[in-house]
């Protein structure tokens, strides 16, 4: 079989899991579930105002149901998100305990379609943008980390689910040789209202400025944006586990938790975070 094939047939698998699992946690019995939907700025990292409020809509009970569920079958960006960024909704789905072998299972059954999709294109040659263009053929608009993200399930019996963020950054350690090609090539490619002669010597201002680091390597440290998570704890007093927002987890409870509800932040974008970029627009690190 061809790539094509296997990464459409893993696709299609996928989703056939997806809405068994779906239609499971919509007729079992759902303790509580509670989602947070984020507007749609809280993904785009263009705010130069120095600040960006977020401010979460928080959902419960059948609303909230139906909108996890919904996530777990989404690829696609969320009407009026940005395409750059996937779809996250921060939230939790709490089920009575006899219920955790199966939804265990059929969790499982999921993501391990969702590794063997990111599997079968990571082990290829294809370049990025080529995955890309796979991905698309197979599932238009899909955004390829929202398929690749996993469900994930809360082993014990739940106590509290406390919401919260944190800021992440983007780290990577690039030969300085290849980024001075990459510089080189965007010389030719001026962003939307600068001609190449007004933005060649810019360019070149950069080259200079990654000349002179010394090293054969530059660390490029890109801020990303702000992450709701939940911590979770448990009635046994095993330790708290952590668990990303991007989609609801599911955990297991004969009574309802207690929750510490997802409040708005602030996030600041200001000069300070700079600070120690050699090149800003690119977040190369001044180190």
């Amino acid at each position: 079989m061809s790539l094509y094939s296997d990464v459409k047939f893993a696709f299609n698998q996928l989703v056939s899991a997806t809405e068994v699992l779906n239609q499971f946690l919509h007729e079992c019995e759902v303790v509580h579930a509670e989602c947070y939907k984020l507007p749609a700025s809280a993904g785009v990292m263009t705010d130069t105002s120095g600040w960006e409020l977020v401010t979460p809509e928080k959902h419960t009970g059948f609303t909230a149901l139906s909108m996890a569920t919904g996530s777990f079958a989404r690829f696609t960006p969320d009407y009026n998100h940005s395409p750059k960024y996937p779809f996250r909704l921060p939230g939790f789905i709490q089920l009575a305990p006899n219920h955790y072998q199966l939804a265990s299972q059929l969790v499982d059954a999921c993501n391990l379609q969702k590794v063997i999709i990111k599997d079968l294109i990571n082990s290829s040659k294809l370049n990025q943008g080529q995955k890309r263009e796979l991905i698309q053929s197979i599932c238009p608009n899909a955004i390829t980390l929202q398929i690749y993200r996993l469900i994930k399930v809360a082993d014990g019996p739940v106590k509290r689910v406390g919401f919260t963020w944190c800021n992440k950054n983007s780290m990577r350690t690039i030969n300085k040789e290849e980024f001075l090609t990459y510089l080189a090539g965007s010389k030719d490619n001026p962003p939307s209202g600068k001609t190449r002669s007004e933005w060649a010597p810019w360019v070149e201002k950069e080259i200079e400025l990654v000349k002179s680091k010394p090293g054969e390597f530059i660390k490029v440290k890109r801020p990303l944006p702000i992450t709701p998570k939940l911590n979770v704890s448990f009635t046994d007093d095993t330790n708290t586990v952590m668990f990303y927002g991007h989609v609801p987890i599911i955990v297991f409870g004969d009574e309802p938790c207690k929750i510490s509800p997802l409040k708005s932040c602030i996030r600041s974008t200001s000069e300070a975070e700079h600070y120690n970029y050699l090149i800003k627009r690119l977040y190369v690190m001044n180190e």
